[in-house]
């Protein structure tokens, strides 16, 4: 029998049917698969974090952009399960993890995580049901989830919140707007630095502090390798009244804080300092509401700030020298009351970075430098004299 001029073939009729069944079968299994992806995904991953000793899950939505690789979690909260706290240990908003597609391009296929509006909530309280101080157990779950190593991290609006309800006063201590970005982690530019990863935070701290944090890192090691810098500016110690009061029994009338400080690490062996620098401090304020013993109390405290000023610049500060293993790092106290004299009789400590601290300075301590001699460069301004004198240790 002939159609159109075609001899009509009833089997082939068939198969052609047949396929295209088979076809729009598929393609209803994968727009099936597709739908119940993202419910397969949040399911398995609240299951898997809920694992977990002491902590609780929920997530309210996972989104699959597969056009780019991408997984999007939406309005993470996280809870501990060991306390009554109200607030959840972590929350956030989203979480966007996906493919890095730039570094395809150096022949690498890494992934990128970008977290927005993330907060992280710490309580003190001498009722232990109110305390709260998580872990990181919880992230590894979610890691299990990520089938490409983490090349990228990047957090924006973040916060990081200390609370004590209890205390008396309460407590209420801030960091907003943080921002972290880490780069190179899989070291996927085939960097062939020591540090090839970098690091960057910056945050406000209270209200009108400033806080940067910043350096190269080697993560691929067990043990990473680091230099960092860090410059904490503009703290006003008022915002700190609460604290200081319900833990050290004294507040500030006014002043601001600062600190510089540089870090390197390099095989487990640390070098560094820390620059703590308090200007325009004023301490006591005799007030007739205050018990008899907080007011003497604080003039101790007072009186302290006076002795260790450098009048001049109205400022008290010190430089703390760390060295020695990671795990047990040194202080050298001795170097740090000298440095405080050294900030009150001879020059203010300035708050900032140095420049003196480096990955290759590690280990390089002045071995051969006697106490008169360090106690010779602290009380000495002259930076040639200084020179000097290093260069004859160096001959020795």
């Amino acid at each position: 029998m002939k159609k159109r001029g075609k001899i009509f073939d009833p089997a082939r009729l068939q198969k052609k049917r047949r396929n295209r069944i088979i076809l729009l079968s598929f393609l209803a299994v994968l727009i099936g698969v597709r739908i119940a992806l993202p419910f397969i995904i949040k399911n398995q991953l609240v299951k898997a974090i809920n694992k977990v000793e002491g902590y609780h899950c929920t997530l309210e939505d996972v989104d699959l952009h597969l056009f780019r690789g991408a997984m999007i979690l939406k309005e993470f909260d996280l809870r501990m399960t060991s306390n009554e706290v109200e607030k959840p240990f972590v929350y956030c908003k989203n979480a966007d993890i996906s493919v890095e597609w730039k570094q395809i391009f150096n022949g690498a296929i890494v992934s990128e995580i970008i977290l927005d509006d993330l907060r992280l909530y710490f309580s003190d309280s001498k009722d232990e049901d109110k305390k709260q101080e998580g872990g990181v157990s919880w992230v590894q779950p979610i890691i299990d989830f990520i089938p490409l190593k983490i090349n990228r991290f990047e957090i924006n609006g973040g916060m990081i919140e200390f609370e004590n309800l209890t205390s008396a006063p309460p407590v209420n201590l801030k960091m907003t707007d943080l921002y972290l970005l880490a780069e190179n982690l899989t070291n996927s530019q085939d960097d062939k630095k020591a540090l090839p990863s970098k690091l960057k935070i910056t945050s406000k701290v209270l209200n009108k502090g400033d806080l940067t944090l910043k350096g190269d890192l080697n993560i691929l090691k067990e043990l990473p390798d680091m230099d960092l810098n860090l410059d904490i500016q503009n703290v006003d110690l008022t915002e700190l009244n609460a604290f200081t009061t319900a833990y050290a029994n004294f507040d500030f009338e006014r002043g601001d804080f600062a600190v510089a400080a540089e870090f390197a690490m390099l095989n487990g062996e640390t070098k560094g300092y820390l620059k703590p620098i308090l200007n325009d401090v004023k301490v006591l304020s005799f007030k007739h509401d205050k018990p008899a013993l907080n007011t003497l109390w604080q003039a101790v405290v007072g009186l302290t700030f006076n002795v260790t000023k450098n009048f001049p610049k109205d400022r008290t500060g010190t430089k703390v020298p760390i060295s020695g293993r990671y795990d047990q790092p040194d202080i050298d106290v001795w170097q740090t009351v000298v440095n405080i004299l050294r900030n009150a009789i001879i020059k203010a400590y300035d708050p900032e970075i140095d420049g003196t601290i480096s990955l290759g300075s590690v280990g390089k301590d002045e071995a051969d430098q006697t106490f008169w001699d360090k106690l010779k460069d602290v009380f000495t301004t002259d930076k040639q004299e200084k020179a000097e004198r290093k260069e004859r240790r160096k001959n020795r």
